[in-house]
């Protein structure tokens, strides 16, 4: 990848994964503003601050690392202080005596009155008067009224409003705390369907007939009409489809019209094996002979490489293409074995392969014929109507399958298969080569997949909060907060690990 183009795709993804995260957050931003939750900051990006602006009682940030987003909400994690008693602090008063300002920073010299704190209520259930008993420095102690709206002071020019009951998260009721939490996950699938529909209307609706609008095919041409397929006829798209899936080498024969007459000719075909993941070439003087001209990521990461040339599977010889296709089809072991020759050294290599239920489950099929052709598109308004509503749904479908997979020992899919930001990335800079059009559907996939995980009934997950919020309302009793911090402290824990995990294995695909 030259260095243009690798700059060219960090900036892809940086936009890609800040716009869906930006979102999400957005989602939540939008309906705690409506339920009168006090906002901290909502940001853009992590990291050091750039540029920051307050509005009212929010501090809207642009961040160094364009890497996603958050939203800082009052009370999201419990209702606690930034004081205790013992504190040393210092305190601020306004104009008519009551404190506005609690500085933390010992170091900070604007501070009217200093002393230790005795007891204090910063939190004010039923709108009840906020307060702060100090011991001051002659050892007196004087309760001082608090203002709702003070500001803790803990760095120089940097504050942080308090957290009185009414403006937290945790007193909201709980249809107003499900729609703070549901609305991140739901603007992620707005912006998908937002995102399809613009394909639609950009792309338009796929032709089903047997017209060649493009070809990557030397021995095709644009305008060609495939008329036969090995002496099948064929009308349309699913015809080609179906004469494909019967095929049983790595050329075919096909009948087109082109320019008034019929022709006749034998072409070769790439042979898509998705369950063992090799892929042939069907370009180049060595065509027939076994070199693998692609690999998939666990033959990959096994140690086939690009160039090998098949000499053995399962310590069975194979010579043509034909005799892999049939492994592949009929392939249902859950490992395989392949022997290469590379540079006059023969290897052997072993990895799981992926199930033909896995592979289903997914909507894809075991082995993938392709001709190396396209069809043409055309405007149809009810398809952009349509469209966006159907992929969405056939993306959730593929998520809600993979999750399955993870947890059947017998589908080859593991969590070795997540792919975390540097599969991302990957994933992006391929949707990126295909033309906005496949970037855009990307997009949407992933905006899907990020609003679908973070529903799932994981603690520190919006879907985790969201079943402590049904205990509570068929309980009628509150979880704890604390309980409910660490619980969410602890899987936080255990997902960044995974992410360490997932993102240790990206970079091992990335060299291999």
């Amino acid at each position: 990848m030259q260095p243009f183009e690798l700059i060219f795709n960090i900036l892809l993804f940086l936009i890609v994964l800040t716009l869906i995260i930006s979102i999400h957050e957005l989602g939540h931003f939008l309906l705690a503003k409506r339920a009168g939750i006090l906002i901290h900051e909502f940001s853009i990006g992590m990291g050091p601050t750039i540029v920051t602006k307050k509005k009212g009682d929010t501090s809207y940030s642009i961040r160094a690392i364009p890497l996603g987003g958050y939203v800082a909400m009052s009370g999201e994690n419990g209702d606690q202080a930034l004081i205790s008693k013992g504190s040393m602090i210092g305190i601020n008063l306004n104009e008519i005596g009551l404190v506005k300002e609690i500085v933390l920073d010992q170091t900070i010299e604007k501070r009217l009155i200093e002393g230790e704190v005795i007891d204090f209520d910063l939190y004010g259930k039923n709108l009840s008067e906020l307060f702060i008993d100090l011991k001051l420095k002659d050892d007196t102690i004087q309760r001082f009224q608090v203002t709702r709206d003070a500001k803790y002071v803990y760095q120089k020019q940097k504050s942080l409003q308090i957290t009185p009951e009414e403006s937290s998260f945790s007193s909201k009721t709980i249809w107003e705390r499900f729609l703070v939490l549901f609305f991140g996950p739901l603007m992620n699938f707005l912006l998908a369907l937002v995102i399809l529909f613009i394909v639609a209307i950009v792309q338009g609706k796929p032709l089903e007939d047997n017209v060649i609008y493009e070809t990557s095919n030397p021995m095709l041409m644009k305008g060609d009409v495939i008329t036969e397929i090995n002496g099948t006829p064929t009308e349309n798209i699913y015809d080609i489809r179906s004469s494909l899936s019967t095929i049983d080498s790595n050329e075919v024969t096909i009948q087109v019209f082109r320019n008034g007459t019929s022709e006749t000719m034998t072409i070769p075909v790439t042979l898509v094996m998705q369950n063992i993941g090799i892929v042939n070439s069907m370009s180049g003087d060595n065509r027939d002979q076994l070199y693998i001209a692609g690999l998939g990521g666990k033959a990959s990461a096994a140690g086939l490489n690009v160039g090998d040339l098949i000499t053995h599977i399962n310590g069975n010889a194979v010579t043509t293409w034909s005799e892999v296709l049939s492994i592949s089809k009929n392939y249902q072991d859950l490992n395989i074995e392949v022997s290469v020759l590379r540079d006059g050294e023969q290897l052997t290599y072993s990895y799981a392969v992926l199930s033909h239920d896995a592979l289903t489950s997914l909507g894809v099929e075991s082995v993938q014929v392709i001709l190396g052709f396209q069809l043409g598109y055309e405007f149809d308004l009810l398809y952009t109507l349509y469209y966006p509503f159907q992929k969405f749904g056939s993306s959730v479908t593929e998520m809600v399958a993979t999750i399955r997979l993870l947890f059947t020992p017998t589908s080859g899919v593991g969590v070795g298969d997540l792919a975390g930001p540097v599969g991302i990335f990957s994933l992006v800079s391929n949707a990126a080569k295909g033309g906005f059009v496949s970037l855009m559907v990307f997009t949407a996939f992933l905006s899907v997949n990020i609003g679908l995980m973070n529903l799932l009934p994981i603690p520190a997950l919006d879907g985790g909060r969201l079943v402590f919020l049904g205990y509570e309302a068929i309980t009628k009793k509150k979880i704890p907060a604390k309980f409910e911090g660490l619980v969410n402290n602890g899987f936080f824990i255990l997902l960044l690990l995974l992410f360490v995990y997932v993102t240790w294995n990206d970079i091992l695909r990335l060299f291999t």
